[in-house]
């Protein structure tokens, strides 16, 4: 055996090895992606759940739903602060899972069960006047138009969110 054969034997073992890691890289980067997947959507959830559970307390599930009972609620100043705190909570979670999405972090699939949360928010006249005034500002652009698309829909059950709750 020559020189040659023996470097051209080396160069496909160096083939060999460079296809064998750009592979094995492929698979991580894979299980990468799917395990920042699963993280975000966790996120997410617990966060969604740390919202929810401040409808817990009476005073501001009496502020919220009051705002969500009736199209013209007439809220104090108290609970229109409450009333602006729900929605921001919510909204700054929401808006977090449209970015990571954009960024193809978050699942398209649990992305698209999170747009009919932020239908049901404006659903209350006051939560939708609160956005047009005070609200979108603390928001990115992209978000903000989002938002303005499903605004531009009349309010489910004119603006009464407990309306298909009640029992006849």
């Amino acid at each position: 055996m020559n020189w040659e054969a023996v470097g051209a034997i080396g160069e496909i073992i160096g083939a060999l090895s460079v296809l064998i890691t750009l592979l094995f890289l492929s698979f991580q980067i894979r299980q990468n992606t799917t395990a920042l997947q699963q993280q975000s959507s966790r996120e997410s959830t617990s966060s969604l759940q740390q919202v929810s559970a401040t409808m817990m307390h009476p005073e501001i599930a009496k502020a919220v739903s009051s705002a969500y009972a009736e199209a013209d609620a007439d809220l104090s100043i108290a609970q229109t602060a409450q009333l602006e705190h729900h929605c921001l909570a919510y909204l700054l979670v929401l808006q977090q899972d449209f970015l990571d999405w954009n960024k193809g972090i978050h699942p398209h699939a649990i992305w698209e069960s999170r747009k009919p949360l932020i239908e049901a928010i404006f659903i209350a006249q006051r939560a939708r006047e609160w956005w047009e005034n005070v609200g979108k500002n603390y928001f990115t652009p992209d978000f903000q138009s989002l938002v303005a698309s499903i605004l531009t829909k009349e309010a489910r059950d004119g603006g009464q969110y407990f309306k298909p709750l009640k029992t006849k």
